[in-house]
């Protein structure tokens, strides 16, 4: 299988073939991105004479383009003590659909003040139904009163789509791709690993939130932050260029830096990191669920030690944990066994939840 994903300023690829809980790494490769466009025609041209089966195709497109949210809602029967048939489930859940899209369209709305008209909802999908407070696997046969759902939403902006569509298009060349969000991955991911925790993953211009809970995805958001901010403040403070201060990022995470440079930035890193922190805290008060004490973080921002010594602060007191919040770096060679020269290395690991999605 081709395992594709997009960042904001990189791409990660890889060719893999899956043993059980293995994967055999056949190609693989990480590259700055001019455009998705330009990136995805290099994957292409990399994958000519390379011999491997490059079916399924799972592709994963940056925060900008391809967003997730879990709505909650709720309805009330009339008629209690029938049991629910086919018709009435699917008048039921063709109700509670549209009722998720408008809630959705003005969540997005509120938040941001693009107008619903501008957001297009590309997939709904339900993962836990309650009657009566009763967990049930479907609804289909029982009798009650109150029905809630647990539904998770992917959707994108009209505007974007075209350029959705323009991916989509290159990959058709060797298979019908799919387009995933990490949402979605790591719910097949939960099912095959169940443990309740939060997944921090730190990209370059956004950094994304996820809470799991009793196997299912409960929560999803992104704030506007990432290693993005970290390049520019070495570009400001030490006057490089883009490509310059990128490189010194990544000397600076690994600890190949002089000591003079280190000092000269590390406060400064420190502030955006915690900055960061607080920004995940404050999504992380809106949700509607107790939460778990597991965090995991991975990314490319989450090799900064910067990173490490803010999320291990008191930054997380107050919120709804179960208990004291532990703190995890996640990779790849964490979800697969696998032998390949990035299975240490975070900024692969979104790349690797991919093949987890259902």
């Amino acid at each position: 299988m081709l395992l594709v994903d997009f960042g904001e300023s990189t791409c990660k690829f890889a060719l893999v073939k899956e043993y059980e809980k293995s994967l055999e790494v056949q190609e693989w490769g990480i590259e700055d991105i001019r455009s998705l466009e330009y990136a995805a025609e290099h994957i292409l041209e990399r994958m000519k004479g390379v011999h491997g089966d490059m079916e399924p195709v799972f592709v994963s497109l940056p925060a900008t383009l391809w967003r997730s949210r879990v709505l909650y809602e709720g309805i009330e029967r009339k008629n209690a003590a029938l049991r629910i048939d086919s018709a009435e489930k699917e008048t039921i859940l063709e109700g509670l659909f549209a009722r998720t899209r408008s809630s959705l369209k003005e969540q997005v709305q509120d938040s941001s003040g693009i107008l619903a008209e501008d957001v297009s909802i590309q997939k709904l999908q339900i993962l836990k139904y309650t009657i009566d407070g009763y967990h049930v696997q479907d609804i289909l046969g029982f009798p009650g009163t109150h029905l809630d759902v647990q539904i998770m939403a992917v959707f994108a902006l009209v505007k974007h789509l075209p350029i959705v569509d323009n991916i989509i298009q290159r990959f058709s060349s060797i298979s019908s791709p799919r387009i995933v969000h990490l949402a979605e991955a790591l719910e097949g991911f939960s099912q095959t690993r169940p443990q309740d925790a939060i997944y921090i993953d730190m990209g370059d211009a956004f950094t994304r939130i996820i809470a799991t809970q009793q196997k299912r995805v409960a929560f999803v958001d992104e704030v506007s932050r990432g290693g993005r901010d970290f390049t520019l403040y070495l570009q400001e403070t030490l006057s490089l260029g883009e490509n310059t201060a990128k490189d010194f990022k990544e000397r600076y995470a690994s600890g190949d830096f002089s000591f003079p440079l280190r000092e000269a930035v590390k406060e400064g890193f420190l502030a955006i990191a915690e900055d960061l922190a607080r920004l995940v805290c404050k999504s992380l008060r809106s949700t509607r669920v107790s939460l778990p004490s597991s965090i995991f973080l991975f990314g490319e921002a989450s090799k900064l030690p910067e990173i490490e010594k803010a999320f291990l602060g008191n930054i997380f007191e107050g919120l709804p944990f179960h208990e004291k919040p532990r703190i995890s770096f996640l990779l790849p060679k964490d979800l697969w066994t696998l032998e390949f020269p990035g299975k240490t290395n975070p900024v692969f690991t979104p790349l690797f939840f991919l093949p987890y999605a259902p």
